[in-house]
């Protein structure tokens, strides 16, 4: 089995709004929904589990219902960070899943995925053990310093950019876990899966992931920039369309 894990439970306080920002409304469709249709049309995906605050419960089902989510299995409860979220979907998947099934970790803030980035991080994830989706660095960087000032450059070709989807053998990610609850090792702000996993002397690969995929809805500029992009999209296929029927 394939589980997608949706992480929706996060508060948006860095967007400004009352609302967090997986349920505002982009062309009439909260963001949440855009993420989750992309998994619903994964051909391997089997079920999705989304980890959201308790009180949204109910909302996440009404998203579900209205947009087709059929494979929506599981709403869990997440908590106050994002690593302690991730946690929680993974211990509510034991004894449900295998060793060997794929865990599928992804933001739901991120709703340009597409069904090839989900597809590929399942292959290389059940050849190696894991997979990170990656883009490349196409800017200029250079170390911080303090005070308004950088001490360095750091060529970006020494680096990538790690965005989602994450996916993980889950008897692997579920063990890692485990172990850390066991060690009454208590999860900080900075410890998400990735770090977590490098600390533990494991190797993460990555696949490139699609362009379009790197959008992560973090400020009210991105939520514009999602806007423009999906108008445009829409545009693009009415227009198609309209040219189909048209030829003789």
């Amino acid at each position: 089995m394939v589980v997608g894990s949706i992480l929706a439970a996060g508060r948006g306080t860095r967007l400004g709004s009352e609302r967090p920002k997986q349920y505002l409304e982009v062309l009439g469709k909260p963001v949440l929904a855009w993420t989750l249709e992309q998994f619903e049309a994964s051909t391997v995906i089997d079920a999705i589990q989304v980890v959201c605050r308790a009180e949204d419960e109910s909302t996440v089902r009404a998203i579900a219902r209205q947009y087709g989510i059929d494979k929506l299995r599981w709403v869990v409860p997440g908590g106050e960070s994002c690593p302690l979220s991730i946690a929680s979907g993974v211990k509510h998947l034991r004894g449900i899943l295998s060793e060997a099934d794929v865990f599928v970790l992804h933001m739901g803030v991120s709703p340009l995925v597409t069904p090839g980035d989900i597809a590929q991080s399942v292959e290389l994830c059940r050849e190696k053990g894991c997979c990170f989706t990656m883009h490349p660095v196409n800017i200029c960087m250079a170390r911080r310093g303090g005070d308004g000032w950088a001490d360095t450059d750091a060529p970006k070709e020494q680096f990538i950019e790690l965005n989602t989807p994450w996916a993980f053998r889950f008897g692997a990610v579920s063990g890692l876990y485990a172990r850390l609850e066991e060690e009454g090792y208590r999860l900080k702000d900075a410890d998400y899966t990735l770090s977590l996993w490098l600390a533990d002397g494991r190797q993460a690969w990555y696949a490139r992931g699609s362009d379009q995929g790197r959008m992560k809805i973090t400020t009210a500029h991105d939520l514009t920039l999602l806007e423009a992009y999906l108008a445009r999209q829409t545009t693009k296929a009415r227009d198609e369309a309209c040219e189909a029927v048209s030829r003789p």
